[in-house]
C-alpha cells in the first residue's frame, strides 16, 4: 500500500444531489499517490502547514477511478454533523481544501464473485470498482444490491446503467422504499440476496451502521464464513 500523503485541491465541480447529500470532484495539486478501488481520504477545510498538526478532518470514500488519480479525485458526502454540514454549505467549485490519502482495507480481488450492498449513500465505496471495471470491460461477475429511500436518493444512475449495457456480468437489483425507482420496493432484502448470489460470492456492506449490524449477522446465521463478509466500517 502507498504511504498517505497530503495535497492541496481545488473543488473543480460541486452537485448538491439533495438537502444533505453532494459529491464534489477536486482537482489535486500534487503528487497523487496510487491507490485502490475502495479506500479512502480525509478531506480537511483548514489551512494546512508541513510543519503545523493536520487540520480537523473526515473521512469518505473515494468516488474516482484509480487511473484518473493525477487530474481528478472525487467523494459524496451525507451530512452527519457539524463538519459534513460545513462542508456542504462551503466547498463550491474553486473552493480549496486539503486532503491524505489513500487508506483502507475495503478492496475487492478480480478472481471472485462479488455482491455489492449498499444502503444509501454507501454506494460510494463501489463507485470508484465500478469505473474501473468499464474501463478495462472487465468480464468479472457483480451483482450490485442498492437500496435507496425514493427516486430522489437514487445516485449514480447514468454510471450503473452503464456498467449493465457494457459489463457481460454485471447486474443490479435496487430496492426502493416508497416504490419510485423501477426494481423492488421496499428495503434491502439480506436473505433475497444471499439466496440469489452464487456459491462462494463474496459479500460486501456498506451503509448505516444499523445495517451493516443486521445484515452482517444475518449472513452469519445464514452459514456465510466470516472471511466472504467485508465490511466498510471505517466510520
Amino acid at each position: 500500500m502507498a504511504n498517505p500523503v497530503k495535497i492541496k485541491a481545488v473543488v473543480t465541480e460541486a452537485v448538491h444531489h439533495t438537502g444533505s447529500v453532494a459529491s464534489y470532484r477536486f482537482a489535486p495539486q500534487g503528487r497523487v499517490p496510487k491507490f485502490h478501488a475502495g479506500q479512502f481520504l480525509h478531506i480537511a477545510l483548514d489551512e494546512y502547514h508541513p510543519d503545523a498538526q493536520w487540520p480537523e478532518s473526515r473521512v469518505f470514500s473515494i468516488a474516482s477511478a484509480p487511473s484518473a488519480r493525477h487530474e481528478e479525485l472525487a467523494v459524496t458526502i451525507s451530512v452527519k454533523g457539524r463538519f459534513t454540514e460545513r462542508i456542504f454549505q462551503t466547498l463550491e467549485k474553486g473552493s480549496e481544501c486539503w486532503l491524505k490519502l489513500p487508506y483502507g482495507e475495503f478492496l475487492f480481488p478480480p478472481d471472485r464473485h462479488l455482491t455489492l450492498i449498499a444502503g444509501g449513500v454507501g454506494i460510494t465505496p463501489y463507485l470508484s470498482l465500478l469505473k474501473q471495471m468499464l474501463e478495462e470491460k472487465s468480464g468479472q461477475g457483480v451483482a450490485l444490491c442498492y437500496g435507496v429511500r425514493s427516486a430522489e436518493y437514487y445516485l449514480f444512475e447514468d454510471l450503473i446503467n452503464r456498467c449493465e449495457a457494457e459489463l457481460p456480468n454485471f447486474g443490479k437489483t435496487v430496492w426502493c422504499e416508497d416504490g419510485s425507482v423501477p426494481g423492488e420496493k421496499g428495503i434491502l432484502n439480506i436473505d433475497a440476496i444471499h439466496s440469489a448470489a452464487p456459491e462462494h460470492s463474496l459479500f460486501y456492506l456498506s451503509g448505516p451502521p444499523a445495517m451493516i449490524r443486521s445484515f452482517k449477522n444475518r449472513l452469519r446465521d445464514l452459514g456465510v464464513e466470516a472471511e466472504r463478509i467485508c465490511v466498510d466500517d471505517w466510520e
